[in-house]
C-alpha cells in the first residue's frame, strides 16, 4: 500500500529539486525561464535548453532524441540525476507526444490476432444464427432480431473494444430470451433436452469459467471454478508479459478453453489495440514522468498506474527506476504565463481570496469512479468546504451550468462539469485562482486562437492553475475534487505534489498548468487544518512524492524486476 505518515507533516519540494525545460528556439521561452528561476531561487544549472519546434505535437522519435536524451545527459553531467524531483515545461515546449509506430514483430502479431478475431467472429455468428432459429421455433412471435448482432461486414473491419462489449451484451440478451421462451412455451418433456442444448452453446461461447450469473439458467461459478478462473487469468498475465509466437498461441488455446469464443475475440481485440499502439499518444508532461526509463521498457499504449497516487494499491519497490513530477507554465501568450508566476508568488503572501464555484449535476452516488461517484464527490466537496473553510461556496446542482457573463465573479476556486470543449465565459478569476473542468480534450491546444476548450480560455482570462487532457482521458484520469483540494488546502503540499498524489495515471493524457512550487495555503492554522481533514475524510496524509524513495539510478540499471513492456494486460477484458 502507499506510504502514509500518521500525523500531518510538511514536506515541500525545494527550488534546487526543480529542473526548468526551455525551447531554445523561442526567445520568449528563454526569457520566461530566466524570470521564473530568478523569482523562485532555482539554481542556474537547473535548466535545459531544448531544440524543438513550436508545435503542439511532436513524434515519438523526436521526443526521444530531442527531449529525453538532452535532459538525461545534462542531469548526469551536472551531477543532478538523483536530486531533481520536478520538471517544469515552459512556454514553447510541445504539449503532446505521438504514439510510436509498431515494430515489424508487432505488425506480425497484429496480423495473427486479426486471424484469430475473424475466426472467432465467424464461429460466434454460427452460434447466433442457431440461437435465433431455436428461439423462433419456440413461439409464433416475430423474429427477435432485425439484423445480426455481429454484422457480417464487420468481420474484416477494425473494431473497438466497446463494440465487442456491446456485442457481448446483445448476445447475452439473446441467451436470456431463449431461456424465457423455453420456460414459457416448451413442454415438460422438451425442457431437459432444450436446456442441455442451451448449456452446450453457452460452454462453446463462454468456456468453462467465462459465464456470469447475468445469464439466465446458468448457476454461479463454483468455488473451484472461481479458483480456476483466477489461475487462468494469472497465467495469461504471465504469458502476455513477454509475448512470442509460442506464448501467444498458448494464450489463445488457454483462453478458448476457459473463456470460449468470446474470450478469443476479446483477447484478439486487446492484442490488436496494444500492438498497433492504440492510445499510445500522451501529454509530453505525463510522459516525462518516465524520464529515466529506457524506451521500450514500459508500455506506451494505454495508461500506467501512478505509484504516487494516495490510493495506489502496489508498493514503491514494484518500480525499479525513479519517477518524476511535471508541471507546465504555459498560456496563449507569454505575458499570461508570466502572470501565472507572479500571481502564485503574491498569493502565497497575501492569501487566496474570493468565491468557490462547484458545478455538479445532482446525480446519486454511483459505483466507484462512475459518473455518479464523481458527481457525488463534487457535491461532497461543496458541502464540506462551505461548512469548514469560510469561503463562500456556490453549488450548481442541476444539469444547468455557470454560463452567463458575470454569473461567477471573483473566483478563487472552480471545479465542475460538463460542457465538452466549449469554455463558457461566466468566470472572472482572482489572483491565484485554481480551477478545472471535468471533460475530454480541454487541453488539446493552448496556442490555437480558435481553440474553445477550458484550459486555453481559462488561462487567457487569468486563471493561475488549471489542468486538463490533450485527448480522451476517461473520467477517472481526473483528480477527485475532495482529494486534490483537500491535499492542497492542508497547506502541507505544493501544487505539483498535491496533483501527483491525487492523479491515478501516468504516461497518459493529463497536463497540470501552474507553478509547481505554488503553495496557496501553506500558512495553515488549526481551523484550516480541521477543514482540510474533513475534506480528506480524516485519512492520514500521504508522504510527499518528493520523499518517496526509489532505487538510486546508479543501482537500478537492471530492469528485469519490472514486468516488461506488455505488463499492462488486464484479464477483465475477457468478461465478467
Amino acid at each position: 500500500m502507499g506510504i502514509v505518515f500518521p500525523y500531518p507533516v510538511a514536506a515541500f519540494v525545494s527550488p534546487d529539486q526543480v529542473l526548468v525545460l526551455v525551447n531554445s528556439k523561442i526567445s520568449e521561452s528563454r526569457d520566461l525561464a530566466t524570470y521564473y528561476m530568478e523569482r523562485r531561487g532555482i539554481p542556474g544549472d537547473n535548466r535545459v535548453d531544448l531544440d524543438l519546434p513550436m508545435t503542439d505535437t511532436i513524434s515519438r522519435n523526436a521526443y526521444e532524441q530531442a527531449v529525453l536524451n538532452p535532459i538525461t545527459d545534462r542531469l548526469q553531467k551536472n551531477g543532478l540525476a538523483n536530486r531533481i524531483k520536478v520538471l517544469v515545461t515552459m512556454y514553447g515546449i510541445p504539449l503532446r507526444v505521438q504514439g510510436p509506430q509498431p515494430t515489424s514483430q508487432e505488425e506480425e502479431w497484429v496480423a495473427d490476432a486479426r486471424g484469430w478475431r475473424q475466426s472467432a467472429i465467424g464461429l460466434l455468428r454460427e452460434q447466433e444464427e442457431l440461437l435465433v432459429q431455436q428461439v423462433s421455433s419456440l413461439s409464433q412471435d416475430p423474429p427477435l432480431l432485425d439484423s445480426a448482432i455481429i454484422p457480417p461486414a464487420e468481420t474484416g473491419k477494425d473494431i473497438s473494444s466497446s463494440q465487442v462489449q456491446a456485442w457481448r451484451q446483445k448476445f447475452t440478451n439473446l441467451l436470456q430470451a431463449r431461456v424465457e421462451k423455453i420456460e414459457r412455451n416448451a413442454s415438460v418433456e422438451e425442457k431437459d433436452a432444450l436446456m442441455a442444448a442451451h448449456a452446450k452453446i453457452i460452454h462453446r461461447v463462454f468456456g468453462k469459467v467465462g459465464t456470469s450469473t447475468s445469464i439466465n439458467g446458468i448457476p454461479p461459478l463454483s468455488k473451484e471454478q472461481q479458483r480456476e478462473k483466477v489461475a487462468v487469468q494469472q497465467m495469461l498475465g504471465r504469458l502476455m508479459q513477454q509475448p512470442s509466437s509460442a506464448t501467444r498461441t498458448h494464450a489463445y488455446e488457454l483462453v478458448q478453453t476457459a473463456f470460449g469464443l468470446w474470450g478469443v475475440l476479446s483477447l484478439s481485440q486487446w492484442e490488436m489495440e496494444r500492438y498497433r499502439q492504440v492510445d499510445g499518444s500522451a501529454s509530453l508532461d505525463s510522459e516525462l514522468s518516465f524520464l529515466w526509463w529506457e524506451p521500450g521498457t514500459y508500455p506506451l499504449a494505454g495508461r500506467l498506474p501512478n505509484p504516487f497516487y494516495l490510493g495506489y494499491a502496489g508498493t514503491v519497490s514494484d518500480w525499479p527506476l525513479p519517477l518524476l513530477m511535471v508541471s507546465r507554465i504555459d498560456a496563449p501568450i507569454v505575458a499570461q504565463a508570466k502572470k501565472m508566476i507572479d500571481q502564485a508568488i503574491s498569493t502565497e503572501s497575501e492569501g487566496l481570496v474570493g468565491n468557490v464555484y462547484v458545478d455538479a449535476r445532482g446525480m446519486k452516488k454511483g459505483p466507484p469512479l462512475s459518473y455518479g461517484y464523481y458527481d457525488a464527490d463534487l457535491q461532497d466537496f461543496a458541502t464540506k468546504f462551505q461548512s469548514g473553510s469560510g469561503y463562500p461556496v456556490t453549488l450548481e446542482n442541476t444539469e444547468e451550468r455557470f454560463t452567463s457573463p458575470g454569473q461567477a465573479p471573483n473566483v478563487a476556486m472552480y471545479v465542475g462539469w460538463y460542457r465538452l470543449r466549449h469554455y463558457e465565459d461566466a468566470f472572472t478569476f482572482n489572483p491565484g485562482a485554481i480551477g478545472y473542468h471535468i471533460a475530454s480534450g480541454e487541453a488539446v491546444s493552448i496556442h490555437n486562437p480558435k481553440e474553445l476548450g477550458w484550459c486555453k480560455n481559462a488561462l487567457e482570462r487569468g486563471i493561475t492553475v488549471t489542468l486538463g487532457p490533450v485527448g480522451e482521458p476517461y473520467l477517472d484520469a481526473f483528480p477527485l475534487p475532495t482529494e486534490f483540494f483537500g491535499l492542497l488546502y492542508s497547506g502541507k503540499y505544493s501544487l505539483v505534489e498535491a496533483y501527483y498524489l491525487s492523479t491515478r495515471y501516468l504516461s497518459w493524457k493529463m497536463v497540470l498548468f501552474g507553478d509547481p512550487l505554488y503553495r496557496p495555503w501553506y500558512k495553515a492554522d488549526a481551523e484550516q487544518q480541521q477543514a482540510a481533514q474533513v475534506l480528506f475524510d480524516h485519512r492520514p496524509y500521504p508522504v510527499s512524492p518528493a520523499q518517496v524513495v526509489f532505487p538510486a539510478l546508479g543501482t537500478a540499471s537492471d530492469q528485469s524486476t519490472f514486468p516488461g513492456k506488455y505488463e499492462a494486460f488486464d484479464a477483465r477484458i475477457l468478461g465478467p
